[in-house]
């Protein structure tokens, strides 16, 4: 065969060659793209933060209504805190018969993340009503103290606290609140402390007149066990709550002192509050006390207990930096559905219940 009828044939066999290599790579291409997963987020909401903690115990006295409130605040090392922006600030209220302690594990979560939290002890209220106490009184005085005058209280406290955190803030001559954020205050609170909460959001109380305990500084709230202990207007008790609100309860969150709730009761200030920025979660099997944000020695421990807590702690960071770090991706992290791997929702159970309006 001649070179010159052996180069049509040459080039036939290299565009072929080519044309083959050229296939294989868009193959290649297009099956490294659909078997690749979606980046997850960069960080485990559940994990604890960057920020290394300080807490500091101090009693705040409010002159005017003549109340001693033990106060402790978490909050990350001044060191680091000098280095960043103004960070948040978390007032936590404890449930009935609690302390300063209440809330400890969701505090430290919440500073280790960049945020100052406020723990509020409540006299009248708290700890002091039952201890040192026989088991039968200690019981009858917890009972007796949740009133609607020690709601007026804790809502107070609240309102004082609050005050106290904007001035000590413009003072500028403390620690602890030299680096916060007035303009992005969130309040929470477990059992009793969640009854606060719901006030300081708006919930009209019809025991008391239709008043509220309403404080416009509050930019979000979440709820720890919250109830509709008075069934009556329940539009009207919930329908003014425009606040971003988290309810939070699990299914067996039902009675407290043969109280009466049952957990359905749980849910319904999440049902009958306006739709926008709302959400509620209920988890399988958590019960009144996994909820409280502490360690109780006289209560059982269950298989989920800890699967729980990290949930809650995941969930709750997610909506305090959705409202008052203004983060857009956990904005959109906490509203994802569950096939997005980095959404609340994927790291729910089956039996989990959690929705949103």
């Amino acid at each position: 065969m001649t070179m010159r009828k052996a180069m049509p044939i040459l080039w036939r066999y290299m565009l072929v060659v080519a044309a083959s290599c050229l296939l294989a790579f868009f193959i290649s291409r297009e099956g490294r793209a659909a078997t690749t997963p979606a980046p997850a987020v960069s960080f485990s909401y559940e994990n604890a933060g960057p920020y290394q903690l300080e807490s500091v115990d101090e009693t705040w006295e409010d002159q005017m209504r003549k109340r001693k409130l033990p106060i402790r605040i978490l909050f990350p090392a001044a060191a680091q805190a000098e280095k960043t922006t103004a960070f948040p600030v978390i007032v936590f209220s404890h449930g009935l018969g609690g302390s300063k302690a209440a809330g400890k594990l969701w505090g430290e979560h919440w500073a280790s993340h960049g945020y100052v939290v406020v723990h509020i002890q409540h006299p009248g209220s708290d700890e002091s009503v039952w201890k040192d106490k026989p088991a039968g009184q200690a019981e009858s005085s917890l009972k007796s103290a949740m009133t609607m005058t020690n709601l007026g209280l804790r809502v107070g406290d609240v309102h004082f606290v609050i005050d106290e955190i904007v001035r000590r803030s413009a003072l500028g001559t403390e620690v602890v609140f030299k680096n916060v954020d007035t303009n992005k205050i969130g309040m929470s609170g477990h059992s009793f402390g969640a009854q606060t909460t719901l006030s300081i959001a708006g919930q009209v109380n019809p025991a008391v007149g239709g008043q509220s305990g309403f404080d416009k500084r509050v930019a979000a709230a979440i709820a720890f066990s919250p109830n509709a202990r008075n069934k009556a207007k329940l539009d009207k008790q919930f329908g003014d709550i425009r606040t971003p609100f988290f309810s939070i309860t699990g299914t067996k969150d039902g009675a407290v002192l043969n109280d009466g709730t049952i957990m359905e009761d749980r849910t319904l200030p999440y049902s009958h509050m306006p739709s926008g920025d709302k959400y509620l979660l209920v988890l399988d099997g958590g019960d009144h006390m996994v909820f409280g944000g502490q360690t109780f020695t006289r209560r059982k421990t269950t298989p989920r207990d800890e699967e729980i807590r990290g949930i809650v702690k995941a969930a709750s960071l997610l909506f305090w930096d959705a409202y008052l770090k203004g983060d857009s991706q956990a904005k959109r992290l906490i509203a994802a559905k569950r096939n997005d791997r980095s959404s609340l929702q994927a790291v729910l159970g089956a039996a989990d219940r959690y929705e949103f309006k």
